[in-house]
């Protein structure tokens, strides 16, 4: 079963309830370290570094995190070394996120994304495979560009 990490603030619990039915209706081990219903309080930041930190350090391949907006979880989520969040609001870019930029953290906004729309975009997302539907050398240069991307880590996440 494969496991995905998802984390929200208060501003993300209801769509974040949905995506996570939803996951687990298709066989997900969904496991979550950001706010809770009945718990207290936690900012955006600090449940999308939460979300980042477990990807980070290799506990997870792929996570979501939820705020109003989407803006300050994906700004807090790249602070992380091996952690390339999208924060997505179509189908096509949730695509593109996974077969151009290799991402593995989704960055929803509750504000902006009805949970049949995110839905969606989080099964496209997860269907994806990275350099899909690129020519040959398309691929070679993706793969260069990821590989850059974690050169530029070692250069300046030190």
């Amino acid at each position: 079963m494969e496991k995905i990490v998802i984390g929200s603030t208060r501003a993300g619990l209801t769509l974040k309830k949905d995506l996570i039915a939803y996951l687990e209706s298709k066989c997900f081990q969904v496991d979550d370290v950001g706010m809770k219903e009945d718990g207290e309080f936690v900012p955006y930041h600090k449940s999308a570094a939460a979300v980042a930190k477990a990807i980070s350090e290799k506990q997870y391949d792929k996570g979501i995190i939820i705020c109003g907006t989407g803006a300050g979880s994906v700004i807090t989520a790249a602070k992380f070394r091996g952690v390339y969040p999208v924060h997505v609001t179509n189908i096509f870019t949730a695509q593109q996120a996974k077969a151009i930029n290799n991402c593995n953290v989704l960055v929803f906004g509750e504000w902006l994304s009805p949970a049949k729309h995110a839905c969606l975009m989080l099964d496209t997302w997860l269907t994806a495979e990275f350099t899909e539907g690129n020519t040959e050398d398309w691929k070679i240069f993706l793969k260069n560009c990821v590989k850059e991307i974690g050169e530029l880590e070692e250069e300046h996440f030190k």
